[in-house]
């Protein structure tokens, strides 16, 4: 979108200061204070600057759309007994398949935007102020009278989740209203990443988006119920990322034989799509054919938590992407990434890089 000179001047003084007063620039640009106000009002509309004070618009980013949430996970010390109670050690982390996403991201050294809500609360001020410590936090809206959503888990002694309960509520606010009014900050962005907590007429939205402004778009699974919010449209799309049992969900199906389930994506017209399928791996279409990644098998021992796997998986496979690799190497990544996270105790590994990535496949395919 191109800017007239009174514009451009603007952007030049908040530049130096986005502190600044519109009566400050006004007086540099012999001008009234209300054309100041509509040539920032303009620039906003042209995503050239985002908030005040006056964040501006220097480089694309990595916008990462849908659920943010805190993680309260219980681990059990012996195993379970329903109709007691069970003694466990609990953990307090941040949370939410999509803000997992874009900590992952931030870690593998991309410019990420997290676009969110969270409640009014001290939950979602304490996600906030931890999140913009690795990412962009000017697309979080806060909704009054709604609490931050919380997914609460109890692992088992071998590491698997025995139950868990998400209190989502808040996510019904992410519709095609709020897509909508985040367009400027979509306008920002290189890639979009979304997960299905997003409603179904907020993910139409953003799949219209992504086609008519030619955005690359991808879209990641979250659960099985949560696949109701797929549009049956998914042109648009440049990428979807589920694991089988959120694939047979969508298509109503009880076909486990994944290269079938891919194919299935294939039909929807989609450019590339991948199934994971836990310890077998991952099967994926990368514009040609229908390819197997083996799982990076890591032994019982050394399980501390599956949570954020499959996130980790996601983050990692679009950074490969965004690195402009092929969808095979970006897929090596994934696999990676998902090893390393399940042997932290939390569910974005603190010590996750590209370079302990590449550790990591290097290390398995000399086994």
């Amino acid at each position: 979108m191109k800017l007239n000179e009174n514009e451009k001047k603007v952007l030049s003084i908040l530049k130096e200061d986005p502190y600044v007063s519109q009566q400050f620039i006004a007086d540099q640009l012999d001008l009234s204070r209300p054309a100041v106000a509509n040539l920032i009002s303009g620039l906003q509309e042209k995503g050239y600057i985002l908030g005040k004070p006056y964040v501006l618009k220097t480089e694309d980013y990595i916008t990462c759309i849908g659920g943010c949430n805190m993680d309260y996970t219980f681990r059990l010390e012996e195993g379970m007994v329903l109709g007691t109670s069970n003694p466990v050690n609990s953990l307090t982390s941040h949370g939410g398949v999509i803000r997992n996403v874009a900590d992952n991201l931030s870690r593998l050294n991309h410019k990420v935007s997290l676009m969110t809500v969270v409640g009014d609360d001290r939950a979602g001020e304490e996600l906030i102020h931890a999140s913009k410590k690795l990412m962009e936090v000017f697309a979080i809206d806060k909704i009054k009278h709604e609490n931050t959503g919380g997914y609460y888990s109890v692992i088992g002694l071998d590491g698997n989740m025995n139950v868990g309960f998400a209190d989502m509520s808040i996510n019904h606010h992410m519709n095609r209203n709020w897509v909508l009014e985040h367009k400027r900050h979509l306008n920002t962005s290189s890639w979009l990443v979304a997960d299905m907590n997003v409603s179904k007429d907020g993910l139409e939205a953003l799949v219209e988006y992504a086609k008519n402004e030619n955005k690359r778009l991808a879209i990641i699974g979250v659960s099985g119920p949560k696949m109701k919010n797929l549009p049956d449209d998914l042109e648009g799309i440049e990428i979807i990322i589920c694991n089988l049992d959120e694939s047979q969900s969508y298509f109503k199906t009880e076909e486990t034989d994944p290269k079938v389930i891919v194919d299935l994506w294939i039909k929807k017209g989609l450019k590339q799509a991948v199934v994971t399928y836990g310890k077998k791996g991952s099967y994926y279409f990368d514009g040609k054919s229908i390819k197997h990644q083996e799982a990076f098998i890591v032994t019982d021992d050394k399980i501390v938590d599956v949570t954020g796997a499959g996130d980790s998986f996601s983050s990692a496979v679009i950074h490969g992407l965004v690195s402009n690799e092929s969808l095979e190497q970006s897929i090596k990544y994934g696999a990676a990434s998902s090893s390393l996270t399940i042997q932290s105790k939390f569910s974005v590994n603190p010590k996750l890089s590209i370079n302990l990535i590449k550790k990591e496949i290097k290390k398995h395919e000399s086994i």
